[in-house]
């Protein structure tokens, strides 16, 4: 497992063009449910801290509350997170770790080609900072890396499955 991991992160920096580190975040397999809880906690474990927050300024605004709209927590930010459909990895920016689908076959190339592209996702926290995923913009040229990088991943197997196609209409509007 530890030969095919060191493989995938290689792959990672061949097709991602970014630079090696030392060492590669951890993985971590687990049930999709779980998985789904372990990725969302974040949003869950921001609701006080939000919620004060924006209470706070409108006790300051009390004149203008709508300058505090953008505070707002959203409720149901976590259900939908913890709802999703079809992830099959992610990386935990705020743990520095991947989690995975326990179902993955970590024997099919495919398969594999998420784990690399998770791994273009650590390779650019290293080298751009967390702050690069703040903003939509960021999200989208993060994305668009790490779904080139899978694509030449998967060409390289011998693997006609085009992945990241539903980027292409997906935008931030005045941002990009």
């Amino acid at each position: 497992m530890d030969e095919l991991l060191s493989l995938l992160f290689a792959a990672a920096v061949q097709f991602s063009g970014l630079p090696a580190i030392d060492g590669r975040p951890p993985l971590q397999a687990m049930p999709y449910g779980e998985m789904l809880q372990e990725i969302c906690a974040d949003l869950e474990g921001e609701r006080p801290r939000l919620e004060a927050q924006h209470d706070g300024c409108i006790r300051s605004h009390l004149m203008q509350p709508a300058a505090c709209d953008g505070l707002e927590y959203e409720a149901g930010k976590y259900a939908r997170c913890t709802h999703q459909k079809g992830l099959m990895a992610a990386y935990i920016i705020e743990q520095r770790k991947i989690v995975y689908r326990d179902e993955l076959d970590l024997g099919n190339d495919i398969d594999n080609s998420f784990i690399v592209h998770e791994f273009v996702h650590a390779l650019q926290q290293y080298h751009y900072g967390d702050r690069i995923f703040d903003t939509c913009r960021g999200v989208m040229t993060m994305e668009r890396q790490a779904y080139a990088a899978q694509q030449a991943y998967l060409k390289s197997r011998g693997q006609l499955l085009r992945v990241g196609e539903r980027l292409r209409f997906v935008g931030c509007g005045d941002l990009l």
